[in-house]
């Protein structure tokens, strides 16, 4: 029987038995996986805000773009009209509200003597900025709605250059003058 026991009894080795600190128990490693959601959130607001950013940028030049034709078309009418001394036809091109305000006699005053040098020899209408905006004011008299403000280069002949700077509304889906203020060089006065 002992011969039994020595066979069941695994041989003992001699090493010494492992130690167990005692110690608090461990902390179960905290989960990055909350920092990682409010990181993915912020980059995904991020992303959807400049998403919506350009496409108000991108709206907004397509109506520039899309605007700029017509609004060049009427100032270029008013400069040739004004240059043919047809008032009538120029004062037409005017908002209605505009109209309330600048009676016909000052543009027929604008043909007159010295102050013709303005439109004597024009040629061409180049836009060179355009801001559109929506315009709501409670003086009635300024101008409401959709509205442009323009600056652009005049040209007249001898290659001579103007500028000019201009207030636009829209009525009835019409672009219409509220006010043009035009600058000539010093070379053209005669």
């Amino acid at each position: 029987m002992t011969d039994e026991l020595q066979q069941i009894t695994p041989p003992q080795d001699n090493q010494p038995e492992p130690q167990v600190l005692n110690s608090a128990p461990l902390q179960p490693q905290k989960s990055n996986r909350n920092i990682w959601i409010i990181v993915g959130i912020a980059i995904t607001v991020v992303c959807l805000c400049s998403v919506a950013c350009l496409a108000i940028f991108g709206t907004s030049m397509f109506k520039v773009f899309q605007e700029k034709e017509p609004v060049e078309t009427v100032l270029d009418a008013y400069m040739r009209h004004m240059a043919n001394k047809d008032t009538e036809s120029a004062y037409a091109l005017f908002s209605p509200r505009a109209q309330r305000q600048i009676p016909i006699f000052e543009l027929e005053n604008l043909l007159e003597g010295n102050n013709y040098i303005l439109f004597e020899g024009y040629q061409s209408t180049s836009v060179s900025n355009l801001n559109i905006s929506a315009s709501e004011n409670t003086n009635p008299d300024l101008p409401q709605g959709t509205v442009a403000n323009v600056t652009g280069i005049l040209m007249f002949e001898g290659n001579i250059q103007g500028s000019f700077e201009a207030i636009l509304e829209k009525v009835d889906g019409k672009w219409m003058i509220d006010g043009m203020y035009i600058t000539v060089p010093p070379d053209k006065i005669k």
